[in-house]
């Protein structure tokens, strides 16, 4: 007897078709997933690029990479370190290039012990000019040094900043006159223990007049100027640089990390002079660094256009406000997609670190109520994903030692240092990440749920967002905006149909990708991949976040059925 509504039973035919179907449906859900996750990543990319090059055609009230170029192949001709006869010619070019200007350069003549380097020292020429506002209040300075290492024309470090504030300062006479008096500090000895910077802040009587510093730098020849330090109580030096800066370019993580840092530049040696100030670096090619192919020749005049656009928006702008009460409560900043930036105080960490705790919890009750998480799955869910973490950072370390162990010096120095050949090695290790996670975590799926996954990937955000909210602030950022986002798509997930969740954890995943893509990115040019278990291990981190995605249908279906 068959019963009237019954279902027929499935021929070979259509269970090949409802097979194919069903294959067809899986690669465009992973298709539409992976070309969102692209999306992301290529959103936070979009600030790490380097502004249009002005050509030297353009308004004389412009600043143009390819006028302050020719100041450049004077300046990084041959190396001419502290001292030599290279270094004196120089110095007297810049000399004239400042006289043609109409003004009337000084020298600062010391001999200086280093209070920064042990049995540093050397007899520095600073050059120095000082350009009269119309009311001042305190001045602003403009501060690079001159001088080379003996291995390096230094046309990055530092010739590209040197030349800058020659097109700068010729841009600025046709803009018109400042409120505050303008100084223009051409440290000498920076490359031998900072000492220019350290005689003119000990002995020179201008620099009690300073009420800002604008330091710039390079570590590579290429890529865009990252304002990276600040100076302490930060937080109206932010909001008028983000006002300022036409594409800035900043994160108070990188400033959090680089005071734990064993480094220096001279911004360090105001900074201890209690001076409020901005510092600014380019850092990628970092082959360059120091070595006989930073020529002008090989400069990205981007990094060139981006260190000039800096210095000539923000002097009109700080150049016109009264500098004399600067300092206010420390700000977290971020970019957040392209050059449209985020900040707020410094304060508000505690306060949305306690927010997104209470989300958590929050959260983890609605998933109870509903009867879609446990405590028992949640917890194996977060061992699971410490020991997924693990296992991705001591993968990658084994794997980078044997390699590091089976190519000559020379060819382990060319991978990590020219992009052209890192890259690559980046790609694989970061396939190598996601196709592992992917694997361990369809496994692992056999034991939790994938809302019980995602609820205890979020109690290991949690833990990490409140260390990083107490001891490093300015990171907090990083952590606490994934965090809620992810959070609230759980929630909305709990109201829908098992088989949406995976939609819901990427697209709520996309603030963490887009945050940390570029701080990975900045990190991986500045460290290099001699840091790659911690480089892959920060992936894995943030492949946390669409855990959901990786997790088996079928024994998801089994377990809730």
């Amino acid at each position: 007897m068959v019963l009237k509504n019954s279902t027929p039973p499935l021929t070979p035919n259509s269970q090949t078709q409802t097979v194919k179907k069903n294959k067809s449906k899986r690669l465009a859900k992973f298709g539409g997933i992976f070309i969102i996750i692209l999306a992301s990543i290529i959103l936070g990319l979009l600030p790490i690029r380097t502004p249009q090059i002005v050509s030297s055609n353009a308004s004389l009230d412009m600043f143009s990479a390819e006028r302050a170029l020719t100041h450049l192949e004077v300046i990084a001709k041959e190396p001419h370190p502290t001292g030599s006869v290279a270094n004196f010619q120089v110095r007297n070019y810049l000399i004239s290039e400042l006289q043609k200007l109409g003004l009337e350069p000084e020298i600062q003549k010391k001999y200086v012990v280093s209070n920064f380097f042990p049995n540093h020292s050397g007899t520095i020429e600073n050059i120095m000019v000082r350009i009269p506002g119309s009311d001042n209040s305190k001045a602003i300075m403009i501060a690079a040094h001159y001088d080379s290492v003996r291995t390096s024309p230094g046309a990055a470090d530092d010739g590209a900043a040197i030349a800058a504030m020659l097109e700068m300062t010729r841009a600025l006479q046709v803009s018109g006159e400042l409120k505050n008096d303008l100084i223009l500090l051409m440290t000498d000895g920076e490359e031998i223990g900072l000492l220019g910077a350290q005689a003119f802040a000990t002995e020179h009587p201008w620099a009690e007049d300073v009420g800002l510093v604008l330091n710039f730098e390079a570590r590579g020849n290429q890529g865009p100027s990252v304002m990276f330090e600040t100076t302490d109580q930060n937080g109206w030096i932010i909001k008028e640089f983000l006002e300022a800066a036409p594409q800035p370019l900043a994160y108070s993580l990188l400033y959090n990390v680089y005071k734990l840092m064993p480094n220096y530049t001279d911004l360090t040696v105001f900074r201890e002079g209690e001076a409020a100030g901005l510092n600014f670096a380019f850092g990628m090619g970092l082959d360059s660094y120091h070595s006989p192919i930073d020529t002008h020749e090989n400069l990205d005049l981007g990094s060139l256009q981006h260190h000039g656009e800096y210095m000539l928006n923000l002097t009109k702008h700080f150049g016109h406000l009264d500098l004399n009460e600067i300092k206010q409560e420390d700000r977290i900043y971020f970019n957040a997609i392209g050059w449209k930036m985020v900040h707020y105080p410094q304060s508000w960490a505690l306060w949305l670190m306690i927010g997104g705790v209470l989300l958590f919890i929050g959260t983890l009750c609605h998933g109870i109520y509903k009867k879609r998480m446990n405590l028992t799955e949640i917890i194996t869910g977060f061992l699971f994903t410490l020991l997924t973490i693990a296992a991705i950072f001591g993968i990658v370390t084994l794997l980078w030692k044997v390699l590091e162990s089976i190519v000559s010096e020379e060819q382990y120095v060319r991978i990590i240092t020219e992009l052209q050949i890192g890259i690559y090695y980046l790609i694989a290790l970061l396939l190598l990440t996601a196709f592992v996670t992917f694997f361990l975590v369809r496994w692992g799926s056999r034991f939790f749920t994938k809302e019980n996954i995602s609820i205890a990937t979020m109690f290991l955000w949690i833990i990490i967002t409140i260390v990083i909210s107490l001891y490093l602030p300015g990171g907090s950022y990083l952590f606490i905006w994934p965090l809620i986002f992810s959070l609230i798509g759980i929630n909305l997930a709990l109201f829908m149909r098992a088989d949406a969740w995976e939609w819901i954890s990427v697209l709520f995943a996309i603030p963490g990708f887009v945050l940390f893509t570029p701080i990975f990115y900045i990190i991986f040019h500045m460290m290099t991949l001699h840091i790659a278990g911690i480089l892959l291990t920060i992936s894995a981190l943030v492949l946390t976040l669409i855990f959901p995605v990786f997790c088996s249908p079928i024994k998801y279906s089994k377990r809730n059925s």
